[in-house]
């Protein structure tokens, strides 16, 4: 079963993070059981979720990662979300579900489309 792991361990996300953005930040390991599938980084900063970084061969768990960290957001009083379009795969993925959208988004776009 695919799961979105938070990564717990300030060292992990260093070492993900490799210096690329600055401090405070999140991320998600993605697992297949024992099975490493990938990671993403993002940051919650007051009503804003930034998902910085995400690394994994599947457009479906790009998808998953992205909803993951917008939802930790959500769940700390974020209400908008952002993604990092200089990744490579944020971007792919803000091309197919965001249809042109401004910078930011409201978390209502993604989650709350029930009636």
């Amino acid at each position: 079963m695919i799961a979105m792991r938070p990564i717990l361990e300030q060292d992990v996300i260093d070492l993900l993070n490799n210096g690329r953005f600055d401090e405070d930040i999140d991320g998600y390991v993605i697992m297949n059981g024992p099975e490493y599938l990938g990671y993403a980084l993002y940051r919650v900063d007051g009503e804003c979720t930034s998902v910085l970084a995400c690394e994994t061969q599947s457009n479906a768990l790009v998808d998953g990662a992205v909803r993951a960290c917008v939802a930790a957001g959500e769940n700390a009083g974020a209400a908008r979300f952002r993604v990092n379009r200089e990744d490579a795969a944020l971007d792919a993925w803000a091309r197919v579900f965001l249809h042109g959208a401004k910078e930011t988004v409201e978390n209502a776009e993604l989650f709350h489309h029930c009636t």
